[in-house]
């Protein structure tokens, strides 16, 4: 059979069922073709932000490597993006060159 039966119950104390069912008794066309449209135009804007993010996504990656390889500001654009997380062995290299630093700056 070619024609499938789906049954929808709708809570009328809720506020998006109460909705959706104003929604169908407004219809222009019959409750089957409403339900249907809804649920085709749901799926396929939900397939299309999809499509969106990842592109959008792709986008982004692509600048990031092309400026982390052109560098035209010679670092100052890392000045301004968020630092990445150290590990101890760079947090105490870090330490060491500081320390090193602050004795030179003492012998003065």
């Amino acid at each position: 059979m070619s024609v499938k039966n789906v049954k929808v119950r709708l809570n009328l104390s809720k506020e998006n069922d109460r909705k959706a069912y104003e929604y169908l008794q407004n219809a222009e066309v019959s409750y089957s073709k409403a339900v249907i449209s809804a649920i085709c135009g749901y799926v396929e804007l939900s397939k299309t932000k999809a499509d969106e993010e990842a592109f959008l996504e792709r986008v982004i990656s692509t600048i990031r490597e092309e400026t982390a390889k052109v560098n035209p500001l010679g670092g100052l654009l890392q000045l301004v993006q968020q630092p990445v997380a150290q590990t101890p062995a760079e947090k105490e290299s870090k330490a060491e060159s500081e320390e090193a630093m602050l004795d030179f700056l003492d012998s003065f």
